[in-house]
């Protein structure tokens, strides 16, 4: 089962509150997010490291592969698949980076889907 996708982003922002706004602006395009953790990027203080997970309880790896595919295209078009990558029986990695999103405040981001 796949139940979450890992997301990594970089945001652009000043601020905690600013890189809320942003935060804000991707659950538009993607529903809702849990934040994992949110902190100053430790090699560039002008953005923010945000870990989240947003939920996908999907059994089948092709429909969680186009369903993350889907979501992913709401903010970043020119992304860099990895994968999917299967390991053992039935267990399956899938990662993807963009490096261009389209959502004004992020300035990178990369999603990673496991079944395990």
């Amino acid at each position: 089962m796949f139940k979450t996708i890992s997301w990594r982003m970089y945001i652009k922002a000043k601020s905690k509150e600013k890189a809320q706004k942003v935060i804000n602006r991707v659950k538009q395009e993607i529903g809702d997010i849990e934040v994992v953790s949110l902190q100053p990027y430790w090699k560039d203080k002008t953005l923010f490291e945000l870990n989240c997970e947003t939920s996908l309880m999907i059994e089948e790896p092709a429909k969680s592969v186009f369903e993350v595919l889907q979501l992913s295209n709401q903010i970043g078009n020119d992304i860099n698949v990895i994968g999917p990558t299967i390991y053992e029986i039935n267990r399956v990695v899938f990662e993807g980076v963009c490096s261009s999103p389209n959502v004004v405040g992020i300035h990178w981001f990369h999603f990673r889907i496991a079944n395990f």
